[in-house]
């Protein structure tokens, strides 16, 4: 027996021995981890939807703005704090009235594992239209 063998106290056979249960709990604390960061990115995106919601109410309740107003600044929070992929099916309606403004994002977020159902839902903001004094 050498040096390196005595000091452990293993012999020659069971180096690198891993059991199943080992690599399938491994497995599955890493399952959990990817599920837990799409949540979190999930409720990022949820955010930036609700910011891009009230951004896009704030500029169409301007005297001077359109419909296309509040439905542009909505678009550019969108692409500034979510682009790529997750920001491929969100869709942006604004209605402007006589006294008000209404934006409305709606949103799909695909999940990264195939066996969790996608994220949909809808955020409304409103905003009191400026009239003239």
């Amino acid at each position: 027996m050498n040096r390196a063998q005595r000091s452990t106290g293993t012999s020659c056979g069971e180096g690198g021995f891993l059991t199943i249960q080992f690599v399938l709990a491994v497995a599955l604390s890493l399952l959990m981890l990817v599920l837990v960061a799409n949540v979190i990115i999930v409720q990022y995106g949820r955010g930036v939807v609700r910011a891009a919601a009230e951004e896009g109410a704030q500029a169409g309740s301007r005297l001077s703005a359109s419909e296309a107003d509040c439905e542009a600044r909505a678009g550019e929070v969108l692409d500034g704090l979510l682009g790529g992929p997750m920001g491929d099916r969100i869709s942006i309606t604004c209605s402007i009235g006589s006294s008000e403004v209404i934006a409305t994002v709606r949103y799909t977020f695909t999940p990264w594992l195939p066996l969790v159902p996608a994220w949909a839902g809808t955020q409304t903001s409103v905003a009191v239209k400026e009239t003239i004094p």
